[in-house]
């Protein structure tokens, strides 16, 4: 149930992530997530909210990312990661 309600979530953020990443033979969700420091990834989360309202929703979304792009447990780990890198 959780993996649909994440690619439900997906398919919501990707047009979105679309107009961030304006590359289409790119995949838009891998190179928000490749660089925590890289801008893409900040005004992919500070409008995240206006395309999915919901605060767990928006948890489910994220953490299925850093699960798939970045091989952690969740978000909260994908940030522990990436400040520890910094």
């Amino acid at each position: 149930m959780m993996a649909d309600l994440y690619s439900i979530m997906k398919a919501r953020a990707l047009p979105l992530a679309r107009t961030i990443v304006m590359n289409p033979n790119e995949d838009a969700f891998a190179t928000i997530m490749s660089d925590s420091d890289d801008p893409r990834q900040a005004s992919f989360l500070m409008m995240l909210k206006g395309t999915i309202p919901a605060e767990r929703h928006r948890r489910i979304l994220l953490d299925g990312l850093a699960r798939e792009y970045s091989g952690v447990d969740g978000w909260l780990a994908y940030v522990d990661r990436e400040c520890k890198q910094n």
